[in-house]
């Protein structure tokens, strides 16, 4: 008994990333990206990511060095920590059940003090009626509530140029 190979139907990416940077106040800038999934999405909003990619280049020479005078197992870079690029504080919101409700959210990493990514990915979720996961990489300064409300304006803008292919719908 054999079975014949059916190929299977092309289908269209279900997956798709949208990357932009905004400047703040003509200084700070703002890194947001946007994984567009069938009825979810995935944010990442970064005002440090700079840092992080300039110290990348800069590590590589030295990071060659190092392998090459431990025999291969050089440190290196890498994310975590305040700042820099990385990975923030992380929330997941899925939208109200019934006109009225308040949407479920919880945070998953992070400070349970700092409510940033939770806020965001709530009103996020209520607007859009999807799941949204957000992280927020914008480290703690005196000017940091005008950044994260810059940031949720530009990502609100992003979310509405974008074709997600019917996966967020506006409402």
């Amino acid at each position: 008994m054999s079975t014949a190979f059916i190929p299977a139907e092309s289908v269209a990416p279900r997956l798709k990333v949208h990357q932009q940077t905004f400047r703040f106040m003509d200084q700070h800038p703002v890194y947001i990206q946007v994984i567009a999934m069938d009825h979810s999405a995935w944010v990442w909003i970064s005002s440090a990511a700079r840092a992080l990619f300039q110290a990348t280049q800069q590590q590589q020479p030295q990071q060659q060095q190092q392998q090459d005078s431990t025999g291969g197992k050089g440190g290196g870079g890498g994310g975590g920590g305040g700042g820099g690029g990385s990975f923030g504080d992380f929330a997941m919101a899925m939208p109200p059940f019934r006109p009225g409700q308040a949407p479920v959210s919880s945070l998953l990493l992070g400070n349970s003090l700092e409510e940033t990514s939770t806020s965001i990915a709530r009103r996020l979720a209520t607007k859009f009626k999807c799941q949204f996961l957000v992280n927020v990489d914008i480290p703690p300064s005196m000017d940091n509530e005008m950044l994260v409300a810059f940031a949720e304006r530009k990502l609100l803008e992003m979310l509405q140029s974008i074709d997600l292919m019917g996966s967020i719908t506006k409402s």
